[in-house]
């Protein structure tokens, strides 16, 4: 597989953006620097229902913590994330300015383009650094047949970007729930890193290139920003011994429509998407966030 050419100058530059509360550029290492600390996200107990192959589900999560404990996955929507429509718009035209292309793919193979950030977590008191120069990400090749065992660099989102506080706010919710669930302990995770993939799959296009997989994570969750014009996109969640029955299987159709895995106990999948209009284009943006060990 070729290493991607070096990234375009408007991505490298340092790019400056008016100041958010709480977030300044730091280094994890640094005891003295400034961290974020998130606003305490309530989790609704009314929920919508999400649709599993044309049919209406009953399976809703009413309690997220619950649900990831019990059943390793849960499925969460816009309620339990404090955004505004606002936000929304700051994430889409991130979406629609500032991805480039994923040249980590297999040779040819163009319809994915991403941006990435990386966060510090402390987990007892869920305060947030956001890096401002993160390692190369590297996953192994036993969860990425793809990408496994490379070390892939992507275009950094900048600390002082508008979004980083709106993923912070994301990540916040998803952490409370993998401490409620005790997927995250404070005594066996005292510290973690937060990875947050922006990613945009252009149709026709896979949105796991892997197949049905893990990510070698202690806990990941997906979150639907926008789909325009596909089709397919059914998402699948399996336990890790019984692959041929689904613990899961849906379509996110709104936005902040998401689930939230335990990565040990469950492997997942996201179905090709093709245009549904094949005049027009189609695409699927996704928020990617998650939590492993430094």
């Amino acid at each position: 597989m070729r290493r991607p050419a070096q990234l375009p100058s408007r991505v490298r530059r340092a790019r400056r953006y008016p100041p958010h509360r709480g977030l300044k550029p730091t280094h994890p290492t640094r005891a003295s620097d400034q961290q974020y600390c998130g606003p305490i996200c309530v989790l609704h107990s009314i929920r919508k229902e999400f649709t599993i192959h044309g049919h209406d589900s009953t399976l809703t999560s009413a309690n997220p913590q619950e649900s990831l404990r019990d059943k390793a996955f849960a499925l969460m929507n816009r309620d339990d994330f404090d955004l505004t429509q606002a936000d929304l718009d700051v994430l889409s035209n991130l979406y629609d300015r500032e991805l480039e292309p994923d040249n980590w793919l297999p040779e040819g193979q163009r319809y994915r383009e991403r941006a990435y950030q990386c966060f510090d977590l402390e987990v007892a008191g869920l305060s947030w650094t956001p890096i401002a120069e993160p390692a190369p990400y590297r996953q192994s090749m036993a969860v990425n047949r793809v990408a496994g065992g490379i070390e892939r660099r992507f275009a950094v989102i900048p600390v002082d970007h508008p979004a980083t506080a709106i993923a912070a706010r994301v990540a916040m919710s998803v952490a409370r729930v993998l401490l409620g669930a005790d997927v995250l302990d404070t005594e066996r995770h005292p510290r973690c890193l937060v990875d947050v993939h922006y990613i945009r799959i252009t149709a026709p296009g896979k949105p796991c290139p892997e197949g049905m997989h893990r990510d070698g994570l202690l806990a990941g969750s997906a979150h639907l920003l926008r789909r325009n014009n596909i089709t397919g996109d059914i998402s699948e969640l399996y336990d890790n011994v019984d692959s041929e029955n689904p613990l899961h299987s849906g379509r996110l159709t709104d936005p902040m429509d998401s689930f939230v895995f335990h990565d040990s106990r469950v492997r997942h999948f996201t179905r090709d998407i093709e245009r549904e209009n094949p005049t027009a284009p189609g695409f699927r943006d996704a928020l990617l966030i998650g939590f492993r060990t430094q």
